[in-house]
């Protein structure tokens, strides 16, 4: 009686761990760099080239605006702060300069 209740033990075993391993595999894989934490110094301007936000909505644990740099580095800011907002605004400026003359930047085909 001990060895059914011992191989039902097992083959339960193994039901549940399977179920646990393909339910990971819904979500995809977990390549998501997430920030923890928020720098405490702003970032120069001139050294942003773009940003992408990160929502605790999601798969992250916090809201956060992650800037990338010139350097090739991710800064974590937290998208609350006045520095954050003045980089935002001005990188939405500069997309929409950039959307009006063109990718190149070069005004003076417009003009011709």
């Amino acid at each position: 009686m001990s060895s059914k209740r011992l191989l039902l033990g097992t083959l339960l075993s193994g039901f549940i761990l399977s179920i646990i391993f393909v339910q990971s595999f819904a979500y995809g894989p977990m390549t998501h760099d997430c920030c923890i934490k928020y720098t405490q110094k702003p970032v120069p301007l001139k050294a942003i080239k773009g940003f992408v936000e990160q929502s605790s909505l999601e798969v992250c644990r916090i809201d956060a605006i992650i800037f990338h740099t010139i350097a090739e580095k991710k800064i974590c800011a937290n998208g609350k702060e006045a520095w954050v907002k003045r980089a935002l605004k001005k990188l939405s400026s500069r997309l929409k300069q950039l959307a009006n003359t063109g990718s190149d930047g070069n005004d003076e085909e417009k003009k011709a």
